[in-house]
């Protein structure tokens, strides 16, 4: 009984926890300032892509900033990332991003591309 209780609970919080944001609504409060590759974008790649995506890995290859840029001006990097939309598998294949990194790399995009 106690477990299904906390089942409950768990999946309520998950569910009460949810919420949908449109790209507009991504305040620089939440999100670095001003977000550059080699700052902000760099790390979070290295740290959840460059294990696949590396020269000789699965296409596309994220090692550069300009591949990275490229991925995400032609590629579908961002709606792999972003759960709101529906293009293929979720990446990082080990579960999403938080969607305060997800906001970040997307305000990389919007404030184009700083390295």
């Amino acid at each position: 009984m106690k477990k299904s209780i906390l089942l409950l609970f768990t999946c309520a919080s998950f569910l009460a926890s949810c919420t949908t944001r449109t790209y507009e609504e991504i305040s620089e409060t939440e999100t670095s300032a001003s977000p550059t590759f080699t700052a902000n974008i760099e790390p979070i790649i290295k740290t959840n892509c460059i294990g696949c995506h590396s020269s000789g890995g699965r296409f596309p290859t994220l090692e550069t900033y300009d591949q990275v840029k490229d991925a995400t001006q032609n590629g579908d990097l961002i709606c792999r990332i972003d759960q709101t939309q529906s293009c293929g598998n979720v990446m990082p294949r080990s579960g999403a991003m938080p969607r305060q990194t997800i906001d970040m790399i997307i305000l990389w995009q919007k404030e184009g591309y700083k390295n």
